[in-house]
């Protein structure tokens, strides 16, 4: 049964790529065989639930929503200069967007934005892994970080992280093969490899592009005779658990593929390129002085004063040269003067000839203009304007702390976006290891985080908790409010956490009398209470904690189970009435 539905399953995805791609004639059995023998391997392993769900759901599951969606088309009256110039060539669209990511300020800005996505933590960790809704044990937890850390180090995010998020940026895509052993795959993954994004696609397995279903890999294979010509293409599936996938969540307007972010600073990348090339001409042009010739002509006939006008210029055109093959001076045409010079001719009763300068253009050195797209480019990639200027200081006002804490949940979002493909690519590695299953574990279960960035993020989250500790010590100095419900209610605390706080108020009640004892008796305060008689209430100062009349010596203080999060464990040296439920 199991062999028939894994056949099924074969069979369906092999149908979608026949419907969806260029080429009909194709041994897939040869293809998975030959060209990717792990494909069974990764096919009964993995996660199958949002496919599990789009099965049962009234809206997905139609007949007509697993038929093949089809090659990709793309309406060409979208193209225009300053929109979204989208090319249906995936490899088109690639290179154009490398392009305009090598544009200085949006370079700039994608340098900003990589920065703030990686970060390290005191114990130098760039992404963490956290346990959440679940009851497995120490040990248990303990083993699943440890393999954690193997799985984490296959991609060096401490050397490679701002590549990969720069390359998420401006392809919207990132794909990484699992690598396993195939004799071993009990070991899990080996290792992750960058696959080109130009050379391999998802395929999904219905037209609203919900599920994907898997991968395809066009592998290029070169001519033995000249190395850098393609021959041909080999097309290789990929299971969706051999590849972790990870995009930018941004679909082009048809849904049909991903967009990179970068997409969004098309039309101001445009617009400021330009721009720029309009002020450069503009300067080019109007950068010269022009002389300008009022010619007094008198009473001459206008042919006659054009005539004499002529001459002027004429002589003016032409400078003075010696040349050797006529032995002597002769009149050579000077360009130069017919560019900048203007000549008008000025009648009887006017005050004769007369010369005067023609500025250059008075405004050149204003960049009003520029600023303003260069600053709708800053804004189109979200990163705040105060950045523009590397001479700015930093300024604490809530109006550049709003931006900046806009900025701040973008990477989270973006840090997100990148924990989701890595996470699913770590239960394939658990499933192959056989712990996954071993220690009851659920996708819900696992939490993967990357460093939240730091400066006015952190700034943000000390002022909150600073509002909360200001209403708590308003409201919990008022009679008519318990300490115990303000604790609850304003700073958020929940029953274990109250309980834990009570008992570290007695432990370091405890290590306060303790403190007491060493300054009164000395270092060996233990041993003279332990040699005085029995019943004395004093040795040297010293005494037991009030109700003690037993002479022994007080236990030990300090330390114990109570920690925030887990349960107090400490028993009462006597019975005591018990406290109400929090």
């Amino acid at each position: 049964m199991a062999d028939q539905q894994k056949q099924t399953g074969q069979s369906g995805f092999l149908k979608n790529l026949v419907n969806k791609l260029p080429y009909q004639s194709v041994d897939f059995n040869k293809v998975l065989g030959d060209l990717n023998p792990k494909y069974d391997t990764f096919q009964d392993t993995g996660m199958r639930r949002v496919e599990a769900l789009a099965k049962n759901s009234i809206f997905y599951n139609n007949d007509f929503n697993n038929t093949g969606a089809g090659q990709v088309s793309v309406d060409g009256n979208y193209s225009a200069l300053v929109y979204a110039n989208v090319e249906e060539n995936k490899g088109g669209r690639m290179r154009d967007y490398r392009i305009m990511a090598a544009f200085s300020e949006i370079s700039d800005a994608l340098d900003e934005i990589c920065d703030e996505c990686i970060s390290k933590d005191d114990s130098g960790n760039i992404i963490n892994l956290s346990f959440r809704n679940t009851d497995i044990d120490e040990e248990k937890q303990q083993n699943i970080k440890d393999e954690f850390e193997k799985y984490i180090d296959y991609f060096n995010f401490e050397k490679k992280g701002f590549e990969y998020f720069r390359q998420l940026l401006i392809e919207g895509e990132l794909y990484f093969e699992h690598i396993i052993h195939q004799g071993y795959t009990d070991d899990g993954i080996l290792g992750a490899v960058a696959l080109p994004t130009d050379l391999i696609d998802p395929i999904y397995d219905n037209i609203q592009n919900m599920i994907i279903k898997g991968y395809i890999l066009r592998k290029p294979i070169f001519d033995p005779n000249k190395p850098e010509k393609i021959e041909k293409f080999d097309f290789i599936p990929m299971d969706d658990n051999q590849v972790s996938y990870i995009n930018s969540g941004i679909w082009n307007q048809d849904k049909t593929f991903r967009l990179p972010f970068i997409e969004n600073a098309r039309r101001a990348y445009r617009q400021l390129s330009l721009v720029e090339d309009a002020i450069v001409i503009y300067r080019l042009v109007r950068a010269p002085e022009r002389l300008v010739f009022n010619v007094d002509v008198g009473n001459m006939a206008p042919p006659k004063a054009e005539a004499y006008l002529r001459k002027l210029i004429q002589e003016y055109w032409s400078k003075k040269t010696f040349d050797t093959n006529q032995s002597g001076q002769v009149q050579k045409f000077n360009p130069q003067s017919m560019l900048d010079s203007f000549w008008f001719a000025k009648r009887a009763g006017s005050e004769g000839t007369s010369v005067t300068q023609l500025q250059g253009g008075a405004n050149l050195g204003e960049l009003s203009d520029l600023i303003y797209f260069v600053n709708k480019l800053y804004k189109a990639l979200k990163v705040p304007l105060n950045r523009l200027n590397p001479e700015s200081t930093f300024d604490d006002s809530q109006n550049i702390l709003r931006e900046e804490l806009k900025f701040a949940k973008f990477i989270i979002r973006l840090q997100q976006q990148f924990a989701g493909g890595l996470k699913n690519g770590f239960i394939t590695h658990l499933k192959l290891k056989g712990l996954f299953e071993e220690y009851d574990l659920k996708a819900h279960n696992i939490h993967l985080e990357f460093n939240v960035p730091t400066n006015f993020y952190e700034l943000r989250e000390s002022q909150k908790l600073e509002l909360k500790a200001t209403n708590f010590n308003s409201l919990a100095s008022n009679e008519f409010v318990a300490a115990t419900y303000a604790q609850k209610r304003y700073l958020g605390w929940n029953d274990v956490d109250i309980k834990a706080n009570r008992e570290f108020l007695r432990k370091d009640a405890e290590l306060q009398w303790e403190i007491q004892q060493i300054g009164s008796g000395g270092p060996n305060w233990r041993d003279d209470l332990q040699a005085a008689p029995a019943g004395d209430a004093a040795a040297g100062g010293l005494g037991a904690p009030a109700g003690d009349v037993s002479g022994e010596t007080p236990p030990e203080f300090g330390g114990g189970p109570a920690e925030a999060g887990t349960e107090p464990s400490v028993e009462p040296a006597a019975p005591a009435p018990e406290e109400p439920e929090v």
